[in-house]
């Protein structure tokens, strides 16, 4: 009878669970009041002032998908937009943080830095804006280049999944 009940509780606990993650849920708070009437945003590709070649690239698209997933802002052309999001990727370092017996790196660190503003499209009024904005990851080395180069881009993802959370947070809640 104990192991019935138990049962069915954790039943009903995974079915709330489910429900919730389903519904639309999302945490509570309010909009932030500079984006009254501001339905729709431009993410133009961002500018690269480093030497690191691609970049950019990852930066545009991640911060794009996390405004489209988001779905506050509809994500359109310049043309179309009530707000753009500007970006600028200021400074690209890679630092060695472990090495093996004979000194040959074996972990990099990769720290990023970003500029960011939003303005709204018709008057170019800053809304929001953001410079210095960094975050860091490190990856393995391969004695394969290929598997390294990999490993540097899904660190330099998972940098700009970090930074584009923190940002779409910061623009929507007004923090």
């Amino acid at each position: 009878m104990m192991k019935r009940k138990t049962l069915l509780w954790m039943c009903l606990v995974a079915t709330a669970m489910l429900f919730v993650a389903g519904c639309g849920y999302r945490r509570a708070g309010k909009d932030n009041p500079l984006l009254l009437g501001i339905n729709t945003i431009a993410i133009p590709y961002f500018k690269n002032d480093t030497f690191e070649a691609g970049i950019e690239a990852i930066f545009t698209t991640v911060f794009a998908n996390e405004f489209i997933h988001s779905k506050r802002l509809q994500v359109v052309r310049i043309d179309d937009a009530d707000v753009i999001l500007r970006g600028t990727i200021k400074n690209f370092r890679e630092q060695v943080i472990s090495y093996n017996q004979d000194r040959k790196a074996l972990e990099y660190r990769v720290v990023v830095t970003l500029d960011l503003s939003l303005e709204k499209r018709d008057s170019g009024e800053i809304l929001w804006k953001r410079k210095r904005l960094a975050d860091n990851e490190e990856y393995q080395v391969s004695s394969y280049i290929t598997v390294t180069q990999t490993e540097k881009t899904v660190a330099l993802e998972k940098i700009a999944q970090n930074l584009a959370k923190k940002v779409y947070e910061s623009i929507i809640q007004g923090f």
